[in-house]
């Protein structure tokens, strides 16, 4: 199920809500700026008006219209328009009256300070009022005084231009905060495929948000478990391979001896022991090397039915008393014990616990439970303390307290079998030494 992370949304959330009303409130401000700066006249434009306004009022003033006519055509001619004088004669009807204030606010055409309307495709007529006698200058905006030439471009620009720049900037710092985490998180991967098993990212990731950092947790995790599985798996190469080594040299010396002459027999012997010897390696590390991939798998399948451990127990240890006459077995266990597990791994593992016991053991072995937990101890010398967890690992063969060499015939693979498959019917298995005895095995159900 797909699972949103609310502090991380809500900030995206903040982001875009916040960002997107403060983009609209800034363009919108720009455009009715523009707009309004954009339709006024020019200051010295009006005030040129104003002028030819006022020369049009002193022509009046003198009486002479002949020059005052001459005057207007000369002004349509140089600003390409056209102009008039025109008196005005509001004459009120039904015996209806003006008011004083509209008679001296009243105007045949706009106000040189007045906005141009920039949408009409029409200059606008603008009205030069002379100070007495209701006589007005009146003339269409020249073109070369229209305001807002640019306003189609600037509109386009602030509509369209604006909001892509700050989207595009918006885009970039989130695509900065989401691939700068990702691009350390690629490189750090690239090393480590080529071969750089220690390479992890850690707390080197830029990002602070949980998302990210839960992943680069997660690749470190996984990394360490890689690594940890492609160390082990050359450490056990090696040791496989310097282990095989032995049985066959050996059988190479038999051959040897045998084209020399000696005894057919007994090099055949040799032989048959030695194949013997390789074949049980090569079993056990098959076993170790299924039960490695089987502990990665979470699902791995088990025969979980109840059974009787005690009898489970009783049987095995018959078999290791035939096998080691001269071991005594104590059992203290009770009269049944039912559990639910797996009985062929959990049987393995006590055989193989009984049976490695049993070969360093010098008098006895005992079997206790209680609690959920089995115990296998013998007097034999122990092991000492610093390789209690190393006998666990494959191919580790304990010198022991009495021993100087290691027994040549374990090959270092039971204990480690018998903690695999612990793991895998979810138990644990581990080793102490008890004082004046020997080495114990406990079994964790």
């Amino acid at each position: 199920m797909f699972h949103i992370n609310a502090s991380y949304f809500l900030r995206l959330c903040a982001l875009v809500i916040v960002g997107s009303i403060i983009l609209f409130g800034v363009i919108d401000y720009l455009v009715n700026h523009a707009e309004f700066r954009m339709s006024q006249i020019k200051a010295e434009d009006q005030q040129k008006l104003l002028e030819i306004g006022k020369q049009a009022e002193q022509i009046y003033l003198t009486g002479d219209i002949a020059a005052l006519a001459e005057f207007v055509k000369q002004v349509e001619k140089e600003h390409n328009t056209w102009a008039a004088i025109v008196q005005r004669d509001l004459k009120p009807l039904a015996d209806t009256q003006l008011k004083q204030y509209y008679l001296d606010e009243f105007s045949l055409g706009r106000d040189v300070s007045w906005k141009i309307h920039l949408y009409f495709p029409r200059n606008p007529v603008m009205d030069i009022p002379f100070a007495q006698d209701g006589t007005h200058f009146i003339i269409q905006l020249p073109n070369s005084m229209r305001p807002g030439n640019y306003w189609q471009a600037t509109y386009v620009l602030l509509q369209f231009g604006i909001p892509l720049f700050v989207l595009a900037g918006i885009c970039l710092v989130l695509y900065r905060a989401i691939m700068q985490p990702l691009k350390q998180l690629e490189q750090t991967t690239r090393a480590f495929a080529d071969g750089n098993l220690d390479s992890r990212i850690g707390n080197r990731i830029s990002s602070r948000d949980s998302e990210f950092q839960k992943i680069a947790a997660t690749f470190d995790k996984m990394a360490d478990c890689t690594a940890n599985t492609i160390r082990s798996q050359r450490q056990f190469i090696a040791d496989f391979s310097h282990e095989i080594r032995t049985p066959i040299a050996r059988i190479e010396t038999a051959i040897d001896c045998h084209k020399s002459g000696l005894s057919e027999p007994e090099m055949l012997e040799r032989v048959a022991k030695n194949t013997a010897i390789m074949r049980e390696l090569a079993e056990n590390t098959l076993t170790l090397t299924w039960l490695e991939n089987e502990r990665l798998c979470a699902n791995a399948d088990t025969d979980n039915t109840p059974f009787d451990l005690v009898d489970l127990i009783e049987c095995i240890a018959d078999e290791v008393k035939f096998e080691a006459p001269h071991i005594k077995l104590n059992l203290h266990l009770p009269d049944s014990e039912e559990v639910c597990s797996d009985a062929r791994v959990l049987g393995q593992v006590i055989e193989n616990v009984l049976r490695n016991a049993s070969r360093y053991a010098n008098h006895q072995i005992t079997v206790e439970y209680l609690d959920h937990q089995l115990k296998i101890w013998d007097d034999g010398p122990g092991v000492p303390e610093g390789e209690l967890e190393c006998i666990f690992q494959p191919f580790y063969r304990s010198h022991g307290y009495s021993h100087t060499q290691p027994d040549s015939h374990s090959f270092g693979l039971g204990l480690a079998l018998c903690k695999r498959q612990m793991e895998r019917i979810h138990g644990s298995i581990f080793a102490r030494n008890i004082p004046d005895e020997g080495l114990c095995i406990y079994i964790k159900l």
